[in-house]
């Protein structure tokens, strides 16, 4: 995507990150590889001129032998030439990440975008080495971004099925007595003990999750209001906890 269009979310700034590697010697070494081991691609002087035309292609059924020629090289050549391989094929399906991680953070905002974002590149690059796409001979591109999406659907849903159920507001409140308020107590401190001693926290984690809860937020921190950054790992930090209450981690 251009400069213009990134919103400033994971995926636009790993575009960023990858794009200046390339601008870098490094970069232009490791391309300088690649064309040693693909002569397919001799005709794209540099890894813009390729990330040109990658992009200018249409990521959909029928994008033609152009298309599968260039990923057809890209994938034999994973592995070597620094990463560039890699690079170049997440770059070029960068539209494709974006649009899949934006729709499904529109339709599930209870879930965090960095963590779907993260998740849609650990999709990505699993599908980029598996054997499955590996097999495919023709519409490369097409056959990479159907099975992101879908791996990705699958993954959200899932994710939705683990998080909490809201209070039923229809139901009365009933009085909790002393004695089951010691009880889920007791619950709460052994799990956040085996907690630590499993690693599933640690200390700061601990620290933030007690001045949350028990000490009555952390809005009103001595130091000034809360950070973009703490807020989104409290975000995550709790979603983890939840899912393990849950089972989900044993």
């Amino acid at each position: 995507m251009s400069a213009l269009q990134r919103c400033g979310c994971a995926i636009c700034s790993l575009e960023k990150r990858l794009e200046d590697h390339l601008n870098t010697r490094r970069g232009h070494d490791a391309y300088a590889s690649l064309l040693a081991d693909c002569p397919a691609l001799v005709s794209y002087s540099n890894a813009f001129s390729l990330l040109v035309c990658l992009r200018g292609l249409r990521h959909v059924n029928g994008s033609g032998e152009a298309s599968d020629r260039i990923f057809r090289s890209l994938r034999e050549a994973l592995g070597k030439a620094g990463g560039i391989p890699e690079t170049l094929l997440l770059l070029a399906l960068v539209p494709v990440l974006h649009a899949t991680v934006s729709s499904f953070a529109r339709a599930y905002p209870m879930l965090d975008r960095e963590d779907l974002s993260q998740q849609a590149f650990a999709i990505f690059m699993a599908l980029v080495n598996s054997e499955d796409w590996r097999r495919h001979e023709t519409h490369l591109a097409f056959s990479l971004a159907r099975e992101l999406r879908r791996g990705f659907s699958l993954w959200v849903q899932n994710e939705f099925r683990l998080l909490p159920e809201p209070p039923n507001r229809s139901t009365p409140e009933r009085s909790i007595s002393a004695a089951e308020l010691f009880e889920r107590d007791v619950e709460l401190k052994h799990f956040l003990t085996r907690s630590l001693r499993t690693g599933a926290l640690n200390d700061d984690d601990l620290h933030l999750l007690v001045e949350l809860k028990l000490e009555g937020g952390i809005e009103e921190r001595r130091n000034g209001p809360l950070s973009n950054a703490v807020r989104q790992r409290m975000k995550r930090l709790l979603s983890k906890m939840r899912r393990r209450a849950s089972g989900r981690f044993g």
